[in-house]
């Protein structure tokens, strides 16, 4: 077989979704969270059984994979034969009520068939509930004597009476799962606060009111902070907080970072990484052209330490790692000849969490620190002291390519690297941390001496990134994001 010429290797920015296999639900979960998952179906099992209906909050900030997981846990309900659908609230809040895509995507995945064989008297009860409007001028109607006021009355009875048979219907469902040996039906709804404020408002309240029915168990994916702005929106000065506490029967913290399994967290984010940078074909890149795949190499190292630190989302992780690719594939004739690990990786990271920072730094080289005290404060509460030779060196590149002056003198030694030599030695009698990240302010003489050897060589690659470079270089950052693919 003919090797492809070095022409044909591209990066891909904007690669397919990653969607769960139909016979393997788990097999591209690289960050090893389908234990969440078996959380979930404990806390199903266990409030099937009572009264009511049951509401689970999945919270967790964007980006730190909800969908990805409830997606493949639907996916692996069904597989064993339960009741179990997946509703994007976000798609559906063109809806004038919530409830008719609701019920109208719980019965069309039903397997025991009670929704097809129940449609003319779901289609009644549904337009009994949702009618908004009874075509009678309240006041009037009251003034107009009795006819009127029996009519008012009737509507209301036809609204109750449609919630009662809407009901009626669910519990046969659930009746029909549950002899299947199922604990119960479970609707999971997805990127509530996401939707308009009055959508998920009437749609919480849908759940909780007119589907209150027992073996029946929800499970919403939100940002629960969010979803408190989203309350407050509707209903103005509330306590959102305890609204919320009516309406979910508990709740389940999604955790922070990628950092979810404690057993391989290290393993697990470098094979995530890996994966990421064979989505973008940037490592089949950097192969076929044999351009910097230890530098490659390197920024996976030095993401996983941060990521391991639980200080970045899966979704901020993928958009470091597509920034990557694109000063790759924007690299002037196509070779990766700009990808230095230890400026660009914390640039990165900060361009996605940081912006603010990300933007004092390259506007101005004084103000490196601003970058790399965000990036210690990621990591400053967790105890990686395998890693401080890779953040010394880290920070000492930072202030070597960001403080020369001038930009284009190699050999000009930053403000930060002279008040390191002078502390280390016997010229000064404290460190001076005016050009030095807060990391940096109260070391000892010889935590200095060790920050000074993990300084590049004066005349080294990276010393030679003049901060023109770097601006030039950071300047492809500055892109319209792909689309978010859960």
């Amino acid at each position: 077989m003919t090797k492809p010429s070095s022409d044909d290797a591209k990066i891909d920015l904007n690669p397919p979704a990653l969607k769960p296999a139909a016979d393997a639900p788990w097999r591209n979960d690289a960050l090893q969270r389908h234990h969440i998952a078996a959380e979930l179906d404990a806390l199903v099992a266990q409030l099937a059984g009572g009264e009511e209906s049951a509401s689970i909050a999945l919270d967790g900030g964007y980006g730190t994979g909800k969908t990805f997981i409830l997606q493949r846990w639907v996916q692996e309900m069904q597989g064993r034969g339960q009741v179990a659908v997946y509703y994007n609230a976000w798609e559906n809040d063109c809806d004038d009520d919530p409830l008719v895509s609701l019920i109208e995507t719980l019965t069309s995945n039903d397997k025991t068939g009670w929704g097809k064989r129940s449609v003319r008297a779901l289609n009644a009860a549904l337009t009994g509930i949702v009618r908004k409007y009874t075509g009678i001028d309240a006041q009037k109607a009251w003034e107009a004597g009795k006819d009127q006021r029996v009519r008012l009355l009737e509507a209301a009875r036809g609204r109750r009476e449609s919630r009662q048979t809407l009901k009626d219907i669910l519990v046969k469902l659930v009746e029909a799962t549950q002899a299947d040996g199922a604990p119960g039906v479970v609707v999971v709804i997805d990127e509530l606060d996401r939707c308009r404020p009055t959508f998920a408002n009437e749609l919480m309240e849908r759940v909780k009111h007119v589907m209150n029915v027992p073996g029946l168990v929800f499970v919403f994916g939100v940002n629960v902070v969010a979803l408190r702005e989203t309350v407050k929106a509707v209903y103005g000065n509330i306590d959102a907080h305890q609204y919320l506490l009516r309406m979910f029967t508990t709740t389940l913290h999604m955790p922070r970072g990628v950092t979810f399994s404690s057993d391989s967290s290290h393993g697990a984010v470098y094979q995530y990484l890996r994966g990421l940078a064979d989505r973008y074909k940037l490592r089949a890149f950097c192969d076929e052209k044999n351009v910097l795949k230890e530098h490659l190499d390197q920024a996976i190292l030095l993401l996983g330490v941060v990521a391991a630190a639980g200080g970045l989302t899966p979704r901020e992780l993928e958009r470091v790692m597509w920034l990557l690719g694109k000063v790759a594939a924007t690299s002037l004739h196509g070779r990766v000849n700009t990808m230095l690990p230890n400026v660009l990786v914390p640039l990165a990271i900060a361009r996605v969490k940081y912006p603010d920072a990300y933007y004092q730094t390259v506007s101005c080289p004084d103000r490196a620190p601003a970058v790399l005290d965000c990036l210690f404060e990621v990591i400053h509460e967790t105890d990686l002291e395998d890693w401080a030779a890779q953040f010394d060196k880290l920070e000492m590149t930072m202030y070597r390519v960001c403080h020369q002056h001038p930009p284009w003198d190699h050999v000009s030694k930053p403000p930060a690297y002279v008040a390191l030599h002078e502390f280390a030695g016997e010229g000064a009698s404290s460190l001076d941390g005016q050009h030095l990240s807060r990391r940096s302010t109260h070391i000892n003489k010889e935590r200095a001496k060790e920050l000074l050897k993990a300084a590049p060589p004066e005349r080294s690659t990276e010393v030679a990134w003049a901060f023109a470079t770097l601006r030039s270089i950071t300047s492809r950052f500055d892109v319209v994001w792909p689309q978010d693919r859960g």
